[in-house]
């Protein structure tokens, strides 16, 4: 869990700086609601401008807890890819696929 819990924040801060926290706030929005969607527990993780807590997932048994931060993970790049193209978004996946050989 701790490797998507550094891809998310990883992703927060760098995408958050290059298109603005705000806008970055809505796409953290978008993929929570999503990931809502398919797991109820995605109900645990909480964002503001300071960044994306996780550590209420840490009451889920971990094998959860990483299927719901993948899922998170996939539907932020998702509504990146939507936003700002395919090409950012597919050059973001290989950055963070780069750090930890996944995603």
């Amino acid at each position: 869990m701790g490797t998507y819990r550094d891809m998310v924040q990883e992703i927060f801060e760098s995408v958050g700086q290059a298109i603005g926290i705000h806008v970055m706030l809505l796409v953290v929005e978008h993929a929570l609601w999503k990931t809502k969607q398919k797991y109820e527990d995605a109900v645990l993780i909480s964002f503001s401008e300071e960044g994306i807590s996780l550590e209420k997932l840490e009451d889920l048994e971990p094998e959860k807890a990483k299927q719901i931060l993948k899922e998170f993970i996939i539907a932020i790049v998702s509504t990146l890819s939507r936003l700002v193209g395919i090409q950012l978004a597919d050059k973001l996946t290989e950055q963070l696929g780069s750090l930890n050989g996944e995603v």
